[in-house]
């Protein structure tokens, strides 16, 4: 399975080198197509319309004039131009020159232009004979840093580093989502395999794709446990039908014995602790039986139209009639809306149920105490609640019932297998009609059940 496991990695990792390549051709491909747009919109360089102009410029100022090509391009972007006298720094001659700027200028005034700005108006100078002439164009029209930009140029810039950016972002997350539906593809009928096993149900994966092997696999041994889970079921259903063939001579016979009027008092005792404990490998051995037939689904559920308050009443009858020790009493509580209502159910499990925690109230508490069988149902669910104010369990011991999920499950002697089973398969009976089971107790203060059925 390693080896499987191993080739499907190696191929996932190949996949994820091609659409790592296939990311980088697709920003090669932006990049170029982003520097080719911005490009595109620098067709009127600064430089070259100050060479253009420069060229044009006469050795006499009085007789220059800007040709309507130069003049035009001017217009068009709303820039404007001077002729600065080299010795007197007076302005000689201007095209469109803004009313804020004075028309005389200092060396140092020069010198500041020759940085790039006049004023915050971009400017590009160029020394000519008739004087300094200086291009400008309108405020925050050019950011001259290492190359020259109009304003127009950077926002498509922007623009598109920030489309480039958001472009890369869906291209992660449609790979991302392509690796992980192809992953999860492969992944997810293993996982819902293991699941199924681990609950104890049969699994069945199809072996086919790039993991059809460790599909094989698991299907083997889910059936190898399917196979062990049936065989130990059957094992459990033989050993009980076995035993109760001798157990029922060893009633008959203590049942005789009991009605003996030859035997001593201490033989009668004797006796009666025999059929006792018969009785109750008896009472085991059907728990056993019917845990493990319920825990593989090998008890079908007789289900009929039942009213719980009934059943409950009917079970604490049975108890009441059954000759139950002074030192133990059962009330019975319900409310007479309660008896409009019925459930579907199995009769005969329900008040094994019921049973089986009255009896461990009983059990558990060999000083006595009084036990409290209450009904309740409405519209929504129906709800059993079986108390005691009992010695109870410690919270440790809480736990471990409430973890219990298996009747092999060791536990210590002083919980009792009994005790475990009894509560186990409460626990099964109830989920199998869709219920649940709480339990509450504090150690001295009682023990409490509650089933709640969905209606």
């Amino acid at each position: 399975m390693t080896n499987h496991i191993q080739r499907f990695f190696k191929r996932y990792v190949h996949s994820s080198v091609k659409l790592f390549c296939f990311f980088i051709v697709v920003n090669v491909v932006l990049f170029i197509g982003l520097t080719a747009i911005s490009g595109s919109r620098n067709d009127h360089n600064p430089t070259k319309l100050l060479s253009a102009i420069s060229e044009e410029l006469p050795k006499k100022i009085e007789d220059f004039s800007l040709s309507e090509v130069n003049r035009d391009l001017l217009d068009q972007d709303q820039a404007w131009c001077m002729v600065i006298n080299n010795e007197s720094g007076d302005v000689v001659w201007n095209y469109q020159l803004p009313e804020e700027l004075p028309r005389h200028y200092t060396h140092g005034d020069i010198a500041e232009m020759s940085r790039w700005y006049l004023q915050e108006y971009p400017v590009f100078v160029s020394n000519e004979e008739p004087g300094l002439f200086v291009l400008g164009y309108p405020k925050d029209s050019f950011w001259k840093l290492s190359a020259y930009k109009t304003s127009t140029s950077i926002k498509i810039d922007v623009f598109g580093l920030i489309t480039l950016f958001l472009i890369n972002i869906v291209i992660v997350l449609i790979l991302f989502i392509y690796n992980s539906r192809k992953i999860e593809k492969c992944i997810k009928p293993i996982l819902v395999g293991i699941e199924e096993i681990s609950s104890g149900r049969h699994a069945q994966l199809t072996e086919k794709g790039e993991l059809s092997e460790i599909n094989a696999k698991l299907n083997k041994v889910a059936m190898s446990l399917q196979r062990r889970d049936m065989a130990r079921a059957n094992w459990i259903s033989g050993i009980s039908h076995d035993i109760r063939t001798p157990l029922s001579m060893v009633l008959g016979y203590s049942s005789s014995l009991e009605e003996s009027h030859t035997l001593s008092p201490d033989q009668q005792d004797k006796v009666s602790a025999i059929s006792q404990q018969a009785a109750r490998i008896k009472n085991l051995i059907e728990d056993l039986n019917l845990t493990s037939k319920l825990e593989y689904d090998m008890q079908p559920l007789r289900l009929s139209k039942l009213s719980p308050v009934e059943l409950a009443r009917q079970v604490v009858c049975d108890f009441l009639d059954s000759g139950l020790e002074e030192k133990y009493s059962i009330e019975f509580l319900s409310d007479p809306q309660s008896e409009l209502y019925h459930m579907e159910g199995d009769e005969a499990l329900l008040k094994r149920a019921l049973t089986n925690l009255i009896q461990n109230s009983i059990r558990h508490n060999p000083e006595g105490c009084e036990i409290i069988v209450s009904v309740s149902c409405s519209e929504s669910d129906t709800r059993v609640v079986i108390e005691d104010n009992g010695i109870g369990v410690s919270a440790q011991k809480l736990a471990e019932l409430n973890s219990k999920s298996h009747y092999l499950e060791s536990t210590d002697e002083n919980l009792r297998l009994r005790h475990g089973l009894g509560v186990l398969l409460v626990r099964q009976i109830t989920e199998a009609h869709h219920g649940t089971m709480t339990m509450q107790s504090m150690e001295g203060n009682g023990f409490k059940t509650t089933l709640s059925f969905s209606a």
